[in-house]
């Protein structure tokens, strides 16, 4: 069994709530499972609950099908690659127009971003292809976004109360961005349908990412203030390197409390054993208490199927009543909102009955340990046991990538004890209460419970607006979403500027895959701009998009006839 156990370090953090998936091609998970390869592939495939959740909220809300459909993005980037497992790989990172040398399409439905949150910092890291840190220190792209050294560490943003504030704030910059394409629309008087239908979908894409938070919020092992903060400079210790020790022994621990058969079930040893993990599974004594009193039981990952009926009801209140609204705010360019499902309520769903769930004493007790029936007999391995209080430094050493000295050990299997054993004390006394998961557990290791941090994380999305020529997070989604932000690049955009494409795009000197990638900027760009005629004489009856956006935009006038675009590539491209 230890041997299974330490098998632990080769999987990916156990704090995780409903499943996310990536692959490579049907069947083929992605490999490695984290960083740029992520990135550049699709996030379908079996146990993507996340997804599932999100379509099942489309469904339930009346939005149109049409919002489920693949949606194919067209980035110009450099010519440079990133290195993923070894080999070198094209850049998915958009670049300046006047640096365009690739052209890449990147294809997703919105509701696969309902599981960005587990692959990606935010919006912006995932635009960028997973090719940094955002964690600002340097550390290698693939390691960065590896869940058990890094991201896992400080997703407590994924446990209550902190994923109230993340999804307040992902579900306000929906709102906004929704607000945005209302006015796209007016401007545009009907034409330039896609150019609405872009920026829906960018509004659509936060706040898929932001009902992660909620749905982690009414995932069972998640209703709790575990320990920590989604900022690594909050925990304790003199380093950086004492900070990732304590920040990986906390993430541990919350995710074994939460449930760890998302791991261990899919070990090659331990696939006759059912780990059915206390915080996740359906256990009669595992149930939260909500804000206006009401006691129910639920079930976490990999039980998304049998979510409890008031668990579900609850849930799915919230989450249409959020999808509803930005959805109301936008042109509905992409279809009239239809009927809600019959039963839903409207609410707030950044309120407190959407985030103010707890679990009860009982149900935190009941996860402090490896659930799991062995030839039909259930056995529990309590954490402060001395083999698993000795195996999760040794997990956090191979998998969480920290040397966990000796000195922290000891503090570990300390504290371990200490919240163990009082735990069960207060469980005992009050097993329906949830002081526990109230911030009751105290500290571990001198990381204080989530709700004592700021609910703010130093990686997330910048405020709006996002202009192309903005700060490096800014400019990358204003540069991936271009055809979203049509208006800022028609501010931006000046005619010397397209003067200077078009002379790329002719450039003989330049690859033949570089001056095509030119080619279709300096044509993407241009049509934009272009007026049929002279500045004399134009067709006033075929206006360039621009022209609808801007007081002032620069001017292309090109004589006819001809579509606009084709026009464009005749001047752009040789």
């Amino acid at each position: 069994m230890r041997a299974a156990l330490l098998a632990l370090a080769l999987g990916p953090s156990l704090a995780l709530a409903w499943d996310s998936v990536c692959f490579e091609r049907p069947g083929r998970a992605c490999t490695p499972f984290a960083g740029p390869q992520t990135a550049r592939n699709r996030w379908v495939g079996p146990s993507d609950e996340h997804r599932q959740l999100f379509e099942q909220t489309r469904e339930k809300a009346g939005l149109p099908f049409s919002v489920s459909a693949e949606q194919t993005l067209t980035v110009f980037t450099s010519a440079g690659t990133v290195d993923i497992g070894g080999r070198p790989a094209f850049t998915l990172q958009p670049s300046a127009l006047d640096e365009v040398a690739r052209v890449r399409r990147r294809t997703f439905t919105v509701a696969e971003l309902s599981q960005l949150p587990d692959f990606s910092y935010a919006l912006w890291d995932w635009a960028s292809g997973h090719e940094t840190c955002p964690l600002g220190d340097g550390t290698d792209a693939t390691l960065c976004h590896d869940f058990a050294s890094h991201m896992g560490p400080v997703n407590s943003n994924h446990f209550v109360p902190q994923a109230q504030g993340a999804y307040r704030r992902a579900h306000a910059l929906a709102l906004a961005r929704a607000a945005d394409c209302r006015r796209l629309s007016e401007s545009l008087a009907g034409r330039f349908g896609e150019v609405t239908r872009a920026c829906e979908v960018e509004a659509l894409a936060l706040e898929a990412m932001g009902q992660h938070f909620l749905q982690d919020a009414w995932s069972m092992g998640h209703m709790w203030e575990r320990w920590g903060s989604a900022n690594l400079d909050d925990f304790p210790g003199a380093t950086v390197e004492e900070k990732r020790d304590r920040a990986v022994l906390t993430a541990l621990v919350a995710g074994f409390i939460h449930g760890a058969r998302g791991v261990l079930q899919a070990l090659p040893t331990w696939t006759t054993y059912d780990v059915n993990d206390a915080m996740c599974a359906p256990w009669d004594d595992v149930r939260f208490v909500a804000k206006d009193g009401v006691t129910s039981q639920a079930v976490g990952d990999l039980y998304v199927t049998q979510l409890t009926p008031e668990q579900s009801r609850r849930f799915f209140d919230c989450a249409t009543s959020g999808l509803v609204e930005v959805y109301r705010a936008t042109a509905q360019a992409h279809g009239p909102l239809g009927t809600p499902a019959p039963g839903l309520s409207s609410i707030d769903p950044t309120g407190e009955a959407c985030f103010g769930q707890r679990a009860t004493n009982e149900a935190i007790v009941r996860g402090m340990a490896i659930q799991l029936k062995v030839v039909g007999v259930q056995t529990a391995i309590p954490l402060d046991a001395r083999f698993a209080s000795w195996m999760v430094p040794q997990v956090a050493r191979q998998s969480g990538k920290v040397p966990v000295p000796n000195k922290t050990k000891n503090a570990f299997r300390l504290s371990l004890e200490r919240v163990a054993t009082m735990a069960r004390f207060v469980a005992k006394d009050a097993p329906t209460g949830t002081s526990l998961a109230e911030g009751g557990l105290g500290d571990f290791l001198g990381v204080l419970p989530n709700g004592r941090y700021a609910t703010s994380a130093a990686y997330e999305d910048p405020p709006l607006p996002w202009a192309p020529t903005g700060s490096f997070r800014a400019a990358t989604l204003a540069r991936t979403f271009h055809l979203s932000h049509a208006k800022d690049w028609c501010e931006a955009t000046t005619l010397p500027q397209l003067e200077a494409l078009r002379g790329r795009a002719r450039d003989a000197t330049l690859d033949p895959e570089t001056r095509a990638a030119a080619c279709e900027a300096c044509t993407e760009f241009t049509a934009r701009h272009l007026r049929v005629g002279t500045t004399a004489s134009w067709d006033t009856t075929s206006e360039p998009l621009c022209q609808s956006l801007v007081p002032t935009p620069a001017y292309v006038y090109l004589p006819g006839p001809g579509a606009p675009r084709a026009l464009a590539r005749t001047w752009c491209c040789p």
